[in-house]
């Protein structure tokens, strides 16, 4: 039998390194984990800039209750998306926890940030309230067909007057922050900094709710 030429092995050793680099990236969510193979974990954190007195006195008091998920995203598994409406999720890289559940002390440290209340609650609390925020995660995934590949956020909001159960305004919140390579761990960091531009987002729709329900 004829062997190989050496430049055919060489292109043949080539494109497997490709095709392994793609699958270290956005690879098949089927992948199986291996024997003594790590799985990694990872935070979505925010670091708030310093700030002085971060309530007010006569502000209202605001109930932030726990996020909820749209379908696909209510686990701890990490979305990427190569095809339009297909969800697929990294082999050994998760979240410590569903993102939702991460976002939940985000969301009220940064309501408790902008000042406008005189307390923010979490769900528990006997606490009276006056606002109630409700929020729901649409997503939080890797998109990897787009180039360069984008780490997508979006949490649908609402600001509720509890005491008329009217809805004094809603909005979606939506980021998306490039990847820097194509890689579980570059998507971990456009996603932290995805959450860091929502939150400055929803500081603002509270801030015009919060001015518009006083009105």
């Amino acid at each position: 039998m004829q062997q190989s030429s050496p430049l055919i092995r060489f292109l043949f050793a080539g494109l497997l390194g490709i095709i392994l680099l793609g699958l270290a990236g956005c690879g098949p969510a089927f992948l199986q984990q291996g024997e003594g193979e790590v799985t990694n974990t990872y935070l979505l954190e925010w670091d708030p800039p310093a700030a002085g007195d971060e309530t007010d006195p006569q502000g209202p008091r605001l109930l932030v209750r726990p996020v909820m998920a749209a379908p696909g995203f209510d686990v701890a598994d990490m979305a990427y998306m190569r095809k339009p409406h297909q969800l697929e999720y990294f082999a050994h890289h998760r979240w410590v926890d569903s993102p939702a559940r991460m976002l939940d002390p985000l969301l009220v440290r940064a309501a408790a940030h902008t000042g406008l209340f005189s307390s923010v609650v979490e769900t528990g609390s006997r606490t009276k309230v006056d606002l109630r925020l409700d929020s729901t995660l649409l997503h939080l995934q890797q998109v990897c067909r787009l180039n360069p590949s984008q780490q997508q956020l979006a949490v649908h909001v609402r600001l509720v007057d509890v005491k008329n159960a009217r809805v004094i305004a809603a909005r979606t919140l939506r980021v998306s922050e490039s990847l820097e390579q194509r890689s579980p761990y570059a998507g971990v960091l456009a996603a932290n900094r995805a959450v860091s531009q929502l939150l400055l987002q929803l500081q603002d729709f509270l801030a015009g709710a919060v001015g518009d329900a006083a009105r």
